[in-house]
């Protein structure tokens, strides 16, 4: 099955983490970058850029407690909207609705997720439909959104011990196309306060 990019928040071993996965049959050449306190998608060809100027974005930004993932370049608005104040519910709702979907040729929609301690939010943003939602953490559970196929907010068991491993077993999932994953997880009790970013790029 082809879901396009995937959005993750999750809980696993008492740390809160986001993830996300490139899958793609336009633009497979594409890693993605840590950059300080985000992660960074971008194709390996900067002139793809012209053919369609969606490919490159920071698909995680972390700041304090809270992290943000997403499919564009949402993951900026969203950031900044709660670092303003605003909750992140509503930082999630206002950004979508603001940009909407992509408007390229699939119409594909823009995915969103954001995490801090137990407290997760996802939402889409499609053509005829903008959802967003409030969603409390167990320990071993995560939830799901894609831009295709899995639209709903559908539970998943992905977790893991690192930011590394489960940016691995994301772009592992039994879907077709992988290009490349990304994760941030969260610091455990006593272990500082900066989220660890990770990357994996199979080229």
């Amino acid at each position: 099955m082809y879901v396009g990019r995937i959005v993750v928040v999750g809980r696993s071993q008492g740390r809160s983490f986001v993830a996300y996965r490139v899958s793609s049959r336009s633009f497979p050449n594409r890693r993605a970058e840590v950059r300080g306190k985000s992660i960074l998608v971008s194709p390996l060809d900067p002139t793809d850029l012209a053919k369609n100027p969606y490919i490159a974005y920071n698909c995680i930004r972390v700041q304090g407690d809270i992290a943000v993932v997403t499919n564009g370049t949402h993951t900026d608005m969203i950031l900044e909207r709660i670092e303003d104040g605003q909750k992140p519910l509503e930082a999630l709702a206002t950004s979508l609705l603001a940009y909407g979907y992509e408007r390229d040729e699939l119409d594909t929609p823009r995915i969103a997720g954001a995490v801090r301690g137990d407290r997760a939010w996802l939402g889409i943003a499609k053509r005829d439909e903008y959802r967003a939602k409030e969603l409390q953490l167990e320990d071993g559970q995560g939830f799901l959104v894609a831009t295709y196929e899995k639209t709903d907010f559908e539970g998943t068991t992905l977790g893991g011990s690192s930011a590394g491993e489960i940016a691995r077993l994301a772009f592992d999932l039994p879907l077709e196309r992988p290009v490349c994953a990304a994760a941030a997880l969260a610091p455990s009790e006593g272990q500082g306060s900066e989220y660890d970013l990770a990357v994996y790029n199979p080229l």
